[in-house]
């Protein structure tokens, strides 16, 4: 996401090998108070993370914690903080993540509100989708990473205008129908994955179409 920042607007890329999230001191080294950040750096492996939880927890909740105490901090989140029973979901419905991912990423969230950031809940896949089997129940209201990267830079514009938390999308649609977008793919069931993950993560996007100055999907 990153990459395609920097594609379509004037941007600095920290990587791997400018900042280490989970030191404060590199951050300190790599970051300036003066700065805004957008903060994508993330453990990001759902399997992985029921596996590797003091990783993932060390990246996506202290590496949020020490970025967001130092400068001024957009907070990429996930839709995966909730449990997917509902869809449609707005910024004041109960959080339940399902996943050990999930959970790191609203603890990731609580991080960076208390040191005045703001969050942006999303969801990008890459482009050709990497997955030659995709569940057929699984709704949500993200897009391809380069689709997406226009709605983030529409957030850094409009950030004055942002609540604490914002859901973040373009229209709810099928995982399986976005993924045969580009590339062909074997249909699967979301009971075939060894973790349980959200069914419906779409959300309500009123807040977010508002602030876009845009109509609502239905009128699309």
């Amino acid at each position: 996401m990153g990459r395609e920042l920097s594609r379509i607007m004037s941007i600095k890329v920290l990587t791997h090998k400018d900042i280490e999230i989970r030191d404060p001191d590199s951050v300190k080294r790599a970051i300036s108070p003066r700065d805004m950040v957008v903060h994508l750096a993330a453990y990001v492996d759902v399997v992985g993370a029921e596996k590797e939880k003091q990783l993932a927890f060390d990246t996506n909740v202290i590496g949020a914690r020490n970025v967001s105490s130092r400068a001024q901090t957009l907070y990429i989140s996930s839709d995966y903080v909730f449990d997917g029973e509902k869809g449609n979901y707005n910024i004041n419905d109960y959080t339940n993540p399902r996943t050990y991912y999930g959970l790191t990423k609203l603890l990731g969230e609580y991080e960076v509100l208390a040191n005045g950031g703001k969050v942006l809940r999303l969801s990008f896949k890459p482009r050709p989708y990497k997955h030659p089997r995709v569940p057929t129940e699984m709704m949500f209201s993200g897009g391809y990473v380069d689709d997406m990267a226009w709605e983030i830079r529409k957030a850094i514009e409009h950030y004055d205008e942002l609540p604490p938390v914002t859901h973040v999308g373009i229209r709810p649609i099928s995982l399986y129908n976005l993924a045969r977008q580009t590339r062909d793919i074997e249909p699967m069931s979301i009971t075939e994955i060894p973790i349980p993950v959200p069914r419906d993560t779409t959300f309500d996007l009123t807040v977010w179409r508002k602030i876009c100055g845009r109509r609502t999907w239905e009128n699309d």
